[in-house]
């Protein structure tokens, strides 16, 4: 134990020693002298500018025209400090005095009084001479009419009047037309053409045509003879064969 503590002070005596001796070292070096860079000489030490490139592009009909930078360069103020004070113009500036001209006065003639009393007498125009007029011619006399009881009578004749016929009962069933029976499982079908309708339909016994005005009574059939269709209208049937 107390050989590894002598240890230690002999380590830390060795450290303040190296740290003691690196001031004396660096003294010791001689400082190094630096010589002045030696100016070269030009022929010519003024540089010339470039020249300014006016490339001029070809107008474009309805755009604007690019501003010429040569004819701008020279009105450009060099020196400025603040870029956005206000730039001298050449131009005046235009001073629109606010106020407003007197108006020169009017003077007004008062108007004449109006006179009093009666107005000046009208000139005496000349009395116009007429003619005569010319005397009428008397009314020529018209001829008398011949009496009217001497004319002879005029007999108009009597317009024959026709009876009018009632309308017929069954008028609307005589218009239907029949245009085939068909049976079809002992169930007898009736092909009719109403006189108001577009096309032909199928209808049964037992239906209503004509807005329900005419009866499809029914059909007789008798040996091989064609059905017969019986339509029934107000009570009144009527018989109708296919057409």
């Amino acid at each position: 134990m107390k050989g590894q503590v002598w240890l230690s002070f002999l380590g830390i005596a060795a450290l303040l020693l190296g740290c003691s001796g690196s001031p004396g070292g660096d003294q010791a070096q001689s400082p190094t002298t630096v010589e002045p860079a030696k100016s070269q000489q030009f022929a010519n030490p003024v540089v010339t500018q470039a020249p300014v490139r006016t490339n001029r592009t070809p107008p474009v009909p309805g755009l604007l025209q690019p501003t010429n930078a040569a004819a701008r360069m020279p009105s450009i103020v060099v020196g400025r400090r603040d870029p956005f004070a206000i730039v001298p113009s050449s131009v005046p500036p235009i001073v629109v005095s606010t106020a407003s001209s007197a108006a020169p006065k009017v003077t007004v003639a008062p108007l004449p009084a109006p006179t009093a009393g009666k107005l000046p007498p009208a000139a005496k125009l000349p009395p116009i001479a007429l003619p005569p007029l010319a005397a009428r011619s008397p009314l020529e006399t018209l001829p008398t009419l011949p009496n009217s009881a001497a004319l002879p009578p005029v007999s108009v004749p009597a317009v024959p009047t026709t009876p009018v016929k009632p309308p017929s009962p069954t008028s609307l069933a005589d218009a239907i037309e029949v245009s085939g029976v068909v049976q079809v499982g002992g169930k007898w079908n009736v092909i009719v053409k109403e006189p108001n309708a577009g096309s032909s339909r199928y209808v049964a016994v037992g239906d209503y045509l004509e807005n329900g005005k005419v009866l499809v009574k029914q059909i007789v059939a008798t040996g091989n003879s064609s059905p017969v269709v019986v339509l029934q209208q107000n009570g009144v049937e009527i018989h109708k064969s296919v057409v």
